[in-house]
């Protein structure tokens, strides 16, 4: 256990200093301003720009997270076996802290603003008509949305022991699956009908029983991208 938090401080450390973090803090903050500023100044309902604001923070944040969670692992491939052995780590304890590190910062980031920002808009929306319980489960979706993005890039980064490939795949892969999903969800090609249900549900309109499913599907997709993470490591000749 005591290298498992080792490991874990380090990359938390690590990611503390990261400039790519920071980086992505200022200007998530600085959209977040701006976003309050136009629900104050205009009179477009709050609901559609906070739908806007998160399905941006998604679309843009998203290559920031491949980047940190799709090198979680694969840059340090190459003399792992040495630093596990002068530890005392099983690889199950080291990725399990790679995986949880990563997984901490960017919901830190996403926790640090987004919510504040929200709650800027509710206090002061010109247009507002955001339910607090609505806000609640459009957060909770994105953020579950961007922890299944963390477990597929560390998942990638346990099988393939090169950063540039396994970016370049998680970016592949991550942006057609988001295509696809808008296509099958937008409500019309209009500037809220591509925001699908979101606005709705920011809204309050919605039924929780119908949630529930997809919110334990996506919690069932990251165990699995988890567990495939753990097993790829525990069979690897390091």
């Amino acid at each position: 256990m005591g290298g498992f938090v080792a490991i874990l401080t380090d990359d938390l450390y690590a990611m503390f200093r990261s400039v790519t973090v920071w980086s992505w803090l200022v200007i998530t903050a600085l959209g977040s301003a701006a976003a309050v500023v136009v629900a104050a100044a205009f009179t477009d309902t709050t609901s559609f720009i906070l739908g806007w604001g998160l399905t941006l923070y998604l679309g843009l944040g998203s290559f920031v997270i491949i980047v940190l969670s799709a090198n979680a692992a694969s840059g340090e491939l190459g003399y792992l076996g040495d630093a596990i052995m002068s530890r005392g780590l099983t690889p199950v304890q080291y990725i399990s802290a790679k995986l949880l590190s990563r997984l901490v910062t960017v919901q830190a980031m996403f926790l640090l603003v987004v919510p504040a920002a929200a709650l800027g808009m509710l206090w002061k929306g010109t247009n507002d008509d955001i339910q607090i319980t609505g806000m609640i489960l459009g957060l909770t979706y994105v953020a579950l949305f961007l922890a299944l993005l963390v477990c597929l890039g560390v998942m990638l980064s346990s099988f393939i022991p090169n950063i540039l490939l396994a970016v370049a795949l998680l970016v592949i892969i991550w942006y057609i699956a988001m295509g696809i999903y808008v296509m099958f969800e937008s409500n019309g090609f209009t500037p809220e009908g591509v925001l699908g249900e979101l606005p709705g549900i920011l809204r309050g309109s919605f039924e929780m029983a119908e949630n529930w499913p997809v919110m334990l599907l996506m919690i069932f997709l990251m165990a699995v991208l988890s567990g495939l993470s753990i097993l790829s490591f525990h069979l690897r000749d390091l």
